[in-house]
């Protein structure tokens, strides 16, 4: 987080550096075929794109036609209220975290284990390190040497880039200001 204003402003460090090289000019190709998620997921996110389509597997794919047992739909958003009378704390400046987040998540996937999910299958990603810490403590007490193990991966949103894992958890934190969810500039 670059807290110069000056510096901020005049080196768009508030930017990706796929959103600077735009800027520059560099030539660019779009995605507009994707392959990795389900049509219903992908739904999601084809906002960003001018037309995107599923590769072929999507529709071909045994895999992609079934649901996910023990799930109404392949995706759910779940307003998590405050747990114990507290939503999220900063106890550090940039230091996010929510613990009923926290533990709604770790009891979400301990549900899946008890359904039969391989822990290897299944990732729990947030976008602030505070969470993911707090994240990893709830596993640490309430997973750590029973039946559940841990997850694949317990990491922020920045760290997953590039990979990929059959089931997401993902634990978006703050609540206070609601805007702040639908930003799309990649600070």
């Amino acid at each position: 987080v670059i807290q110069h204003l000056t510096l901020q402003s005049y080196s768009h460090f508030d930017q990706s550096l796929f959103a600077r090289f735009v800027r520059l000019g560099v030539p660019t190709i779009h995605l507009d075929q994707q392959g990795r998620s389900r049509a219903s997921l992908a739904n999601l996110f084809n906002w960003k794109y001018d037309s995107l389509g599923n590769l072929p597997m999507i529709s071909d794919d045994p895999r992609f036609k079934l649901a996910n047992a023990g799930f109404l739909h392949s995706y759910q958003f779940i307003d998590v209220p405050d747990y114990n009378g507290r939503g999220e704390q900063s106890p550090l400046p940039h230091f996010y975290q929510n613990l009923g987040e926290a533990e709604y998540v770790v009891a979400v996937y301990q549900y899946m284990r008890l359904l039969g999910y391989p822990a290897a299958s299944i990732s729990i990603i947030t976008s602030y390190n505070g969470q993911k810490q707090l994240i990893r403590d709830v596993i640490r007490q309430r997973c750590g040497n029973n039946f559940f193990g841990s997850p694949n991966k317990i990491t922020t949103v920045d760290r997953f880039q590039g990979q990929q894992n059959d089931y997401i958890l993902f634990s978006m934190v703050r609540t206070k200001n609601i805007e702040s969810i639908f930003e799309t500039s990649e600070g």
